[in-house]
């Protein structure tokens, strides 16, 4: 294959990275990879694994796309005038279609943003309180009475129920 371009040969510029795309996207129906697909979740470990590839699922794909498809036609007159009609109206309300698309965009990358807020702040409250277990399991091994107390184990920092400050 040869590929000019304003009259020039420009195959050894171009052609690697034309082959490499069409590699990646030949039998595809979309721009993404396969990793992006949905069935990659099939391959996870655990379910913050499940999670993680979810999210990242989500944020690939937030946004609505409204560029021009085919639009199928029926054979004869009666579907050529048809498939003419749709593609005019298409184009004269596509204006509507971007506005629309464009709140439902804005919308999907809010609530993707506060979910992902939401999970790191989760984690750190996770992280805080497994290092809060491991300190009262160290004061429960120092011999400290009131750590070995189950009903008292449980309580978070602060004000415990005998009105001992932790």
């Amino acid at each position: 294959m040869r590929i000019v371009v304003a009259g020039q040969d420009k195959t050894l510029e171009i052609g690697g990275e034309l082959t490499r795309r069409a590699t990646r996207h030949q039998g595809a129906l979309s721009p993404w990879s396969t990793e992006d697909s949905a069935l990659s979740l099939k391959a996870s470990n655990d379910m913050a694994d499940y999670l993680e590839r979810y999210g990242k699922l989500m944020r690939l794909r937030f946004a609505l796309c409204t560029n021009p498809f085919p639009i199928p036609g029926k054979p004869g007159i009666a579907g050529c005038l048809t498939k003419k009609l749709k593609t005019f109206l298409w184009k004269l309300f596509r204006y509507q279609h971007d506005r629309m698309a464009h709140q439902q965009n804005a919308i999907n990358e809010l609530v993707i943003s506060a979910q992902d807020f939401q999970n790191s702040a989760m984690r750190e409250r996770l992280v805080a309180l497994e290092q809060r277990i491991q300190e009262l399991e160290k004061m429960g091994r120092c011999g400290n009475q009131q750590a070995n107390t189950p009903h008292l184990n449980l309580l978070p920092p602060g004000k415990r129920k005998d009105g001992s400050m932790v």
